[in-house]
Order: structure tokens, then sequence, then C-alpha cells
């Protein structure tokens, strides 16, 4: 658990943030909050980790060009993938569709622009602005060990060939997860901000029967509906969701509650 100063600028002054992203993504998300006057405490509840065995991502990198379609779901999988192909000696030159600007955004990190953004940042966004009939394509999904099976089953239904390597793993964080309770307990918490359905269901599984009674007059605040809909699978009342699944519009939309 840490805690930094409060900034300059005061829009969320008096409030207490608690975050639970995993550290190593949460930098954009406190600082923003930080720059609006909000105290943020991290009590991350998952970790994001690469895979053990590299020999299916690093096959698949190879071959990366002779696919049709490179879907890249997350700003994970770009820090994850696009690595093994620079490594592999690949220039990329597949059409590459992700979910979301943020993760454009990574990928302009490695000089590369994606030909699909959908407008709704889910996979059925991404379903949307695909065509109904893929016969023939061959479809490359490089992604987290557990993830929806939404996106490659539908793919195949439209006959394409979908190739889902696994790059990282999302585990739960037992230090983040003991701070977390402790945190619930001793501090007054203005807003809890959950940014992945795998953050709320390690939550759900620490506190148990306690859920509700921490959380349920806490605001809930979320990143995009796959992290709501696991909220409210749980019995969590969302309270703040942007219309769009980046860590600014979410910022937003919490300064836009309290204010």
């Amino acid at each position: 658990m840490r805690f930094l100063p409060n900034s300059t600028r005061m829009e969320l002054q008096g409030k207490t943030i608690l975050i639970t992203r995993a550290a190593s993504q949460s930098h954009e998300l406190h600082s923003a909050l930080e720059q609006a006057g909000a105290r943020v405490i991290e009590c991350p509840a998952i970790e994001i980790v690469p895979v053990e065995d590299w020999t299916a991502v690093d096959a698949a990198a190879s071959e990366l060009n002779t696919y049709d379609l490179l879907i890249l779901t997350s700003t994970n999988a770009v820090d994850y993938f696009m690595p093994r192909v620079e490594a592999a000696g690949i220039s990329c030159r597949v059409p590459i569709a992700v979910v979301g600007t943020s993760t454009a955004k990574r990928l302009s990190g490695w000089n590369l622009t994606p030909a699909l953004i959908p407008q709704t940042f889910r996979a059925e966004g991404l379903l949307e602005s695909l065509p109904q009939d893929l016969s023939g394509r061959r479809i490359l999904l490089p992604r987290a060990e557990t993830a929806r099976e939404l996106l490659p089953e539908e793919l195949r239904r439209r006959g394409a060939t979908v190739d889902v390597v696994t790059i990282y793993r999302t585990l739960k964080s037992p230090a983040g997860l003991m701070d977390l309770r402790a945190t619930l307990a001793a501090e007054n918490v203005s807003a809890l901000v959950l940014t992945s359905p795998s953050a709320v269901r390690f939550i759900a599984e620490e506190l148990g029967d306690e859920l509700i009674p921490s959380i349920g007059t806490i605001p809930v605040a979320v990143l995009g509906p796959v992290a709501a809909e696991a909220a409210a699978s749980v019995g969590l009342v969302v309270a703040i969701q942007p219309q769009h699944a980046t860590v600014q519009d979410l910022v937003q939309a919490i300064r836009n509650y309290f204010s």
C-alpha cells in the first residue's frame, strides 16, 4: 500500500480513491487521479505475468505475415507480443485490429497503426466491425490465459481459422488483497476503482460474505462494460462508468461524479 501527496489541482480534494489495478499498470491512473486532487491508495488485486514457455508464441510470431489479421485486445497483448515479433526479426505487415484507443496508442510505440478500432471498446464492438463472412481468413489472437471465448468462437463461426496463443497470465495478488481488506476497515474510501473482471473476481473471493458489507456503500467505478458486468455479477452496484474504456475517460467520469 502506498500514499502519494496531492497535486496542486484540487478537483477531487478531500476524496480518497482506492485503485485495484496491477501495480505495473497503475501509474497513469494513479497520476491522473492525483492531478485532480485525490488521495490515492493502491491495493493491486491482480498481477500480470508473462507465460513461462514462449514456444507457441514465437512460432506464431515467426509466421505473423502469413495471417490475414492480427487482433490485440489489450495493452498487455501489445507489451508481451510485439517484443517477440521484434526478437524474431519480423516486420509486421499484417492488418491489426485493436479493442480501444489505449491499445492503439501503445501500438504506436512500435510505429504501427491499427487498421480497425471499433466504436465500442470490447469484443462485441470488434465483432460488429468485422465482416460476417470470414471464410478462408486466418486470424492470430495473442491474449491472456483466461479470457472470454466470445471472440474466437464467433470468428470461427463466421468461417475464420483462429489461432489463439497465450502470452500472459493474470494472477491473484495476495499482498494487495490483504492491503485492500485493511484499507476498507481503516479508511473512509470515497470510491473504489475496478478495471478488470479478474480484479472483481479475486476481490469477491477474498472478501466472501464481507463483500457487500465492506463495499456496498462505496461508489464503484469501472473502466468498461466487461468490468461492470463482473461487478454486477457479484452484487456490486456500479456508480461510475465512462462512455469509452480509457483511463482518461475514467478519471473524467470520477471527477464528474463528485462534482
